[in-house]
């Protein structure tokens, strides 16, 4: 019976692989200033054109409308590939629309793979001022344990797809390396099958701090120059 039940599972996989294809999934978080970021979402079908095919329609319309509802945008950058980009003004910005675009506003459901797997995601941020720079410390959670890991199947056939594959990059100014080290960016791949936990820290230049730390140093020049010429 229990051989049944694994004969019964593989195929409805390969049904799903039939008919819905493989996804490479790819999320960049860039973050430029204090004030400026987006998060680019690129979802790659691979096997088959997308853009015209009507199978597709309804799952490529609800990725349109959660980037509508967060004031983002949609494009094919060809017929296998598409674009969802979402700008932010600030961390708190990034943080709720991240969470919408994902998980929906209030009860909404959960954004789904078309083969109708689960796909629960969330980032929570951090931030503190450092004299004209934003710290940062993002924790990132993808919730992938609903999309099948092929490679524990046992099936040779299945062992070379995925349903799902992919990566999330953080680009910043400063983002640091598991070793300390700096550098514009950091990447993780996406594990199917698994809760993929993610955690960055990162810097970003902040104009207001500079601002206010250049009329400080203003005002102490100022004050400086008077006591010194009320002194010689």
């Amino acid at each position: 019976m229990r051989w049944l039940n694994r004969l019964g599972r593989i195929g409805l996989i390969l049904s799903v692989l039939l008919l819905t294809g493989c996804l490479q999934y790819d999320l960049d978080i860039q973050f430029d200033s204090q004030t400026h970021g987006q998060f680019v979402q690129q979802i790659h079908w691979r096997g088959g054109e997308v853009a015209n095919n009507p199978a597709w329609s309804e799952w490529v319309d609800v990725l349109r409308k959660r980037a509508s509802s967060v004031d983002g945008s949609t494009h094919f950058l060809d017929d296998q590939t598409l674009e969802v980009v979402v700008p932010f003004n600030n961390g708190a910005e990034l943080e709720a629309k991240f969470n919408q675009f994902f998980n929906g506003a209030k009860s909404a459901a959960p954004l789904t793979l078309p083969g109708g797997e689960p796909v629960v995601a969330h980032l929570s941020l951090r931030q503190g001022n450092w004299f004209g720079v934003i710290s940062n410390h993002a924790d990132l959670r993808f919730d992938l344990t609903a999309v099948p890991d092929l490679a524990e199947t046992g099936v040779p056939l299945l062992q070379s797809q995925q349903l799902l594959t992919g990566r999330v990059t953080v680009t910043a100014p400063w983002v640091r390396s598991p070793t300390g080290d700096l550098s514009t960016t950091r990447t993780w791949n996406l594990v199917p099958g698994e809760l993929n936990g993610l955690a960055a820290d990162f810097w970003v230049p902040s104009p207001i701090g500079m601002g206010a730390a250049a009329i400080a140093l203003l005002v102490l020049i100022g004050y400086a120059l008077k006591y010194w010429l009320s002194t010689g």
